[in-house]
């Protein structure tokens, strides 16, 4: 079936259109046929106010509306829109979804973080194969408001935490020079170990898969690689060994914003917070010692394809509470 999802991040919205393949086993197999991302800030100045700005809520729905008539326009039989960090947190959450809703013509899930997490493992050891499959992996998600952590074994995750540290909230928080001082950098990087050190105490010391998703990842990984243009299909489980990690971290948070600016890989929108989704990796890699960093771009909208597709199946509505698989 031909399935179309929107997630409504933090930072930005995306959206993955694909044919789904289940099998008598229900292992899923997902051809993309259209992918797609836009800024739009909905985390913007929620750290300070506890609200989503006007403006920003008129822009995601605007975005919203159109990957919804996209999906639909590329024949998607079924549609799945569901949100994170900013709608989990914001006094005027409720008013924002319904604004959201009428946009896409279609109901919003607003995922509780354990929900969040456990998704995200499936779709990221889904698309990096046989390897993970048979292997412990730790897996994480940085958001602009939050950041999933998970450790499991193979396709089943076993524990799993929703961190209260995204990199626009961290922006927003701790980087107001530019470049970052280094005392800015080092509160930011005293503050993510604190919380690394409470919430993920009882996950494992070392992991053999250390693997992470979202907008930061993928950029550390076309610079790692030299691209000159985002390609998700070379992207797609390419290993970044610690020091040449080490490195690229240096590179961001040394830079000015015109200078991360101009990048040839830098999406819109993102200039301004990779500094500090770069520091919450590189405090990730020193939670989760590993070989190298194996970059996913099968982020949420992957685990929300697959998530459809077998409601679908099962004849449960598009609408209502999520269910992990």
């Amino acid at each position: 079936m031909r399935v179309g999802a929107i997630d409504v991040g933090s930072n930005s919205v995306r959206l993955l259109v694909a044919d789904v393949l289940v099998g008598l086993e229900r292992d899923v197999r997902i051809d993309a046929i259209a992918r797609a991302g836009e800024p739009c800030r909905l985390a913007r100045g929620l750290e300070r106010s506890g609200v989503i700005e006007e403006d920003m809520a008129r822009r995601c729905a605007d975005v919203v509306g159109e990957f919804a008539r996209r999906s639909r326009a590329l024949g998607a039989q079924t549609l799945l829109l569901a949100a994170t960090a900013a709608l989990r947190r914001a006094a005027n959450s409720a008013e924002v979804a319904t604004r959201i809703e009428a946009s896409g013509g279609i109901p919003l899930r607003i995922l509780s973080g354990d929900e969040e997490a456990q998704l995200v493992y499936q779709a990221v050891v889904d698309g990096l194969g046989p390897i993970a499959r048979r292997s412990p992996c730790v897996v994480f998600d940085i958001g602009g408001g939050s950041t999933e952590v998970v450790s499991g074994l193979g396709d089943l995750p076993g524990r799993w935490t929703s961190l209260p540290i995204g990199a626009v909230s961290l922006t927003e928080r701790f980087l107001a020079d530019d470049p970052p001082a280094p005392a800015e950098i080092e509160a930011l990087r005293a503050h993510v170990r604190d919380v690394l050190m409470q919430r993920c105490a009882y996950m494992p010391h070392r992991t053999p898969v250390f693997a992470g998703v979202g907008g930061t990842v993928t950029l550390l990984a076309a610079l790692d690689r030299g691209d000159n243009a985002y390609d998700p299909a070379l992207i797609e489980g390419h290993r970044i060994p610690g020091e040449r990690l080490a490195e690229a971290v240096a590179r961001l948070t040394t830079s000015d914003h015109d200078t991360r600016r101009r990048l040839p890989v830098m999406g819109d929108g993102r200039a301004d917070i990779v500094v500090a989704g770069a520091l919450v990796v590189d405090e990730l890699f020193a939670r989760f010692p590993s070989v190298a960093l194996v970059c996913s771009t099968r982020g949420l909208r992957y685990a929300l394809v697959r998530l459809a597709a077998l409601e679908k199946l099962d004849g449960r509505p598009a609408g209502g509470a999520p269910t992990a698989p």
